[in-house]
C-alpha cells in the first residue's frame, strides 16, 4: 500500500521547526506493510495545503496530515479537507464533551470549540496526551487521517488510534521489514565494494547513507508473510555482517556512545577523557546516557598546552619538541589522565578542528587519538576532512570507536 505523509506548519518552512513527525510515521507504516512514496510540507495557506492533499488524493492508497487542528486562525486543515471533499464542517457532540472535560478546571475559551469541528462523516482518533482529536475519513477509496503536530501528541495518536486503524483497513497484505547496520571506520565506496554483490541483489532492497559518524546500510525486505520477511532479513544481515566484521557497531538508531557504554557497564570497567580539540563533546555524548555514571569517570578538557601540563601531567619537553598535536602528546595525555583518575581506562583526543591553524606539516583535520590501559599504550593519527563541526564529530567518533574496538578484542 502506498502512502504520502503532508505536514503542515509555516515553521516547518522557515527552518525554525524540524519535521520528525513524517519519519516518525514513514518507519512506523513500514511496520505494518506500508510504503511511504511521497513527504509534502506546506504552510498554513488554505489554497496550497487544498492543492498537496489533492495531488496525494490522486497518487497514493493512504493520505496523513498532520498538523493544523488546534484552536487558532491558522488552523485550518480541517476546512481545507471538507472544502476539497465537499462535506459540511460539523460540531460533533463526543469531541466537544472529551474537550470540555480536558479543560476543566483551566482557562476555558470558545475557541477551543473549534477543535471539535470535523468533516461530516468523520471517525475520531482520541488524543491520549492533548487536547485535539484527530480524525479519519474512510470512503470512496479514499482513506485519509489527520494527527495534531506537536509530536508527543501525534505519536501518542498513532500508537492508540491510527495504527489499529490501518492494521484493520489494510494489515495482512505486504509484509516490509527495514533495519539498518551502522558503520564506523570504512568509506562509503569501499563498502559498496565490500558489498557490491548484495546491492545488486533485486531482493532485498539495500542501499548505502553516508554520514559524518560513519555509513549506514539500510535493507528493505517486502514479503508475502512475515516469516518469509524475517528469513531473508536474517540472511541478508549475515552476509552483509560475515563481509564487513568489526566495522559494524550497531543496529537501527543505536548511537556509537550507547553501544560503548553498554559494553563498558557490562565489563565493569571505568573510563576517563582527556580532550583538547573536540572540547568536551565525547564526555557529553556519553553522559547523554542515562546510568553512564557506572562506567564514566570524568573528563578533562585540557585546551592549552600549560593545562595539558598541569592537569594531565604532560612533560613540558614532550610539548616543545612534538607539539601539543602529536602522537606523543597524546599518549601522555592518555597515560597521565589514567594516572590521576584511577580509571581501567584513559581515553585522549588533541588535533587541529580549523578553520586556521593549520601548516603543510600539520593541515587542518589532523587529530591523534590516544588510548591507556593495563594492556599498555597507543596512539593512532587521522586526518580528517570537513569544517570545525564536522572535524570536531569524526574526531569523537573515532575516538569513541576507538574505546569498542579495545573492548571487542
Amino acid at each position: 500500500m502506498r502512502a504520502e505523509i503532508i505536514a503542515t506548519g509555516t515553521e516547518l518552512l522557515s527552518g525554525g521547526v524540524l519535521d520528525t513527525n513524517s519519519l516518525f510515521l514513514s518507519e512506523e507504516l513500514l511496520t505494518i506493510g506500508m510504503e511511504t512514496l511521497f513527504k509534502t510540507i506546506v504552510g498554513d495557506d488554505e489554497k496550497n495545503i487544498e492543492e498537496a492533499l489533492q495531488r496525494a488524493m490522486q497518487r497514493v492508497d493512504v493520505v496523513i496530515i498532520t498538523g493544523g487542528i488546534g484552536p487558532t486562525e491558522d488552523d485550518i486543515t480541517r476546512k481545507v479537507i471538507a472544502k476539497v471533499l465537499k462535506r459540511r464542517l460539523l460540531l460533533h457532540e463526543d469531541a466537544l464533551k472529551t474537550i470540555q472535560a480536558k479543560l476543566a478546571g483551566r482557562d476555558f475559551s470558545v475557541v477551543n470549540d473549534r477543535q471539535a469541528l470535523l468533516p461530516a462523516g468523520a471517525r475520531i482518533l482520541a488524543n491520549p496526551v492533548g487536547i485535539a482529536p484527530g480524525f479519519i475519513l474512510d470512503e470512496d477509496g479514499t482513506f485519509i487521517a489527520v494527527l495534531p503536530g506537536v509530536p508527543r501528541e501525534m505519536e501518542a495518536m498513532f500508537v492508540s488510534g491510527l495504527r489499529p486503524a490501518l492494521e484493520e483497513r489494510f494489515g495482512g497484505r505486504l509484509f516490509i521489514r527495514r533495519r539498518i547496520l551502522r558503520t564506523c571506520g570504512m568509506s562509503e565506496s569501499a563498502i559498496n565494494q565490500s558489498i557490491q554483490d548484495i546491492l545488486k541483489s533485486e531482493a532485498p532492497v539495500v542501499g548505502l547513507t553516508a554520514k559524518e559518524t560513519g555509513v549506514d546500510i539500510r535493507i528493505v525486505v517486502t514479503e508475502s508473510s512475515a516469516e518469509r520477511a524475517q528469513s531473508l532479513m536474517d540472511r541478508t544481515e549475515t552476509s552483509v555482517r560475515q563481509k564487513l566484521g568489526d566495522f559494524i557497531f550497531g543496529l537501527d538508531g543505536q548511537e556509537m556512545e550507547e553501544v560503548v557504554g553498554a559494553m563498558l557497564s557490562q565489563r565493569r570497567l571505568k573510563i576517563a577523557i582527556a580532550e583538547s580539540c573536540t572540547g568536551g563533546l565525547i564526555s557529553a555524548r556519553f553522559t547523554n546516557i542515562a546510568g553512564s555514571s557506572e562506567y564514566f569517570e570524568h573528563g578533562v578538557v585540557a585546551y592549552s598546552n600549560q593545562a595539558k601540563i598541569e592537569m594531565l601531567g604532560v612533560p613540558g619537553e614532550t610539548l616543545e619538541r612534538f607539539g601539543a598535536v602529536s602522537r606523543e602528546t597524546a599518549l601522555a595525555m592518555a597515560q597521565g589522565l589514567r594516572r590521576t583518575a584511577r580509571t581501567d581506562l584513559g581515553l585522549s583526543v588533541t588535533g587541529i578542528a580549523g578553520p586556521g591553524g593549520g601548516s603543510a606539516d600539520k593541515p587542518v583535520g589532523l587529530v591523534y587519538i590516544g588510548l591507556d590501559s593495563a594492556q599498555g599504550a597507543k596512539a593512532v593519527e587521522y586526518k580528517f576532512l570537513g569544517n570545525r563541526q564536522q572535524v570536531r564529530l569524526k574526531a569523537s567518533q573515532m575516538a569513541l570507536d576507538t574505546v569498542r574496538r579495545y573492548l571487542i578484542v
